[in-house]
């Protein structure tokens, strides 16, 4: 018979409005301390009103899970604005999976933007390889130049890095302005391979020799495992 003081993990990403209901279902029949892991937390780019009257869907989500979990574990969630609407958060990072993964295999990693560099400067730290940010320069009201920041990318293999893909708009960008700069050949990295709207089959036309994942979100690009990482925080928290 469960008692009271009984700790129950609870695991689950939040891809849809389904699973909020089925994790609040789980809550509801669960008694004693409860730790909630969500590797993928859904709806944490809507982080602030971008348009006025919007709801902050983060900031509802975590209301609902900290009401019924004594702690909250996640992989990478998306920013800093989203982990702020939580008070009983642990963020995990997965970037030293992604750079493990690809540990001297004579790649350079490109993050698609400044916004992601931090990020893809731990994996890169990891994997033992160089990398770098693309920048976007306006040279004029028609013309947007995008370069790496520092790097020459000709002739190499390149890995760009990122800690979501949906729908993959800014990873085609990206790909399509490394061949140009000669990259002999460009993959794409991430955390969670949302791929929404048909996104792998637009990497792969775009040049993408192969998408890596982690299995946050189960996809057959899901190459990564974040069990142990998480496995081992939810001793630390236990």
């Amino acid at each position: 018979m469960d008692s009271e003081e009984d700790t129950h993990v609870v695991v689950g990403s939040l891809n849809s409005s389904n699973d909020i209901i089925l994790l609040n279902l789980l809550f509801d029949a669960l008694k004693g301390d409860v730790i909630a892991v969500i590797p993928y937390m859904g709806y944490a780019r809507q982080d602030r009103e971008f348009l006025k009257g919007e709801a902050v869907s983060i900031r509802a989500i975590a209301k609902i899970i900290e009401e019924r979990a004594g702690r909250v574990l996640t992989v990478n969630i998306h920013s800093i604005k989203a982990k702020e609407n939580f008070k009983k958060l642990i963020d995990v990072d997965a970037m030293p999976l992604i750079g493990k993964h690809f540990k001297d295999k004579n790649i350079v990693m490109i993050s698609p933007d400044k916004g992601s560099a931090e990020r893809v400067k731990v994996a890169a730290r990891v994997a033992n390889c160089e990398w770098d940010w693309l920048e976007k320069k306006r040279i004029d009201a028609q013309t947007v130049e995008i370069t790496p920041k520092n790097l020459d990318i000709d002739g190499k293999k390149v890995v760009i890095v990122d800690d979501i893909i949906s729908t993959g708009g800014t990873v085609v960008e990206a790909t399509k302005r490394l061949y140009e700069l000669g990259a002999k050949k460009v993959e794409s990295a991430c955390v969670h391979a949302v791929l929404a709207e048909f996104a792998a089959v637009k990497l792969f036309s775009a040049g993408i020799a192969e998408i890596t994942a982690t299995d946050t979100i189960e996809k057959v690009f899901s190459k990564i495992s974040v069990a142990e990482i998480l496995s081992q925080k939810i001793r630390e928290v236990s």
